[in-house]
């Protein structure tokens, strides 16, 4: 399900729980924790994601790239992530739904004087493959989850594959979607190597795409 970024990534703080600012959702911030990928379908991927700088245009953003150290790096903040939620909204299944935020603890405040870059996947109309970037200026985010044993998931509240002419979509369903994760090379304003992905369906067009879990670890 989208939020609106205007709403979520002013909100990121340095603190467990953000205070009550007019009419916005009071977040928690659950962290710091790592993520780890495993790799799916005897892919030799196992190890960790770090957050890299990418020289965009206009705002600072990050991206995710593929470490296959054996243990993260708990003294660096690349390796360090948060997960946002209001502890109001929770999947069908009972697990709370939010953003993922890169270290809320370092770095430069943004417009309202708060630290940390939210993640929203970066859709390109050549690909079914989307990079997941942090501190992007896409409009939304995307509801994520982490469920059984800390994988991560996507939720969305419709599915297309039931479209009916004439009709209007179902518009109350939860679906969290577990198997779209991936490390492929992507290039990303010029910052190239074994990135975080998504596949959206079906057979990645990117041929360097290996399916993975993303997993919440403790650092």
């Amino acid at each position: 399900m989208k939020v609106p970024t205007t709403i979520l990534y002013g909100l990121i703080a340095a603190t467990g729980v953000l205070a009550q600012d007019n009419d916005l959702p009071t977040l928690i911030a659950d962290g710091p924790f790592a993520l780890r990928v495993k790799g799916r379908c005897n892919s030799s991927i196992d190890g960790y994601l770090r957050a890299v700088d990418v020289w965009s245009f206009d705002t600072p953003q990050a991206v995710l790239h593929y470490d296959p150290t054996s243990a993260p790096a708990a003294d660096n903040s690349s390796y360090r992530f948060y997960f946002n939620h209001t502890g109001n909204t929770q999947s069908a299944d009972g697990y709370e739904l939010g953003f993922m935020a890169s270290d809320i603890t370092v770095g430069e405040p943004n417009g309202v004087g708060l630290m940390g870059k939210a993640a929203s996947l970066q859709y390109r109309p050549n690909t079914n493959v989307a990079v997941a970037a942090f501190g992007a200026y896409a409009t939304t985010v995307d509801y994520t989850g982490f469920g059984k044993d800390g994988k991560g998931f996507l939720n969305y509240y419709s599915n297309d594959a039931n479209t009916v002419p004439e009709q209007p979509a179902n518009v109350s369903l939860s679906i969290n979607y577990y198997d779209g994760w991936a490390i492929c090379w992507q290039t990303y304003f010029a910052t190239t190597g074994p990135t975080l992905s998504w596949i959206t369906t079906g057979k990645p067009h990117n041929p360097t795409c290996e399916r993975v879990d993303l997993l919440k670890a403790e650092l």
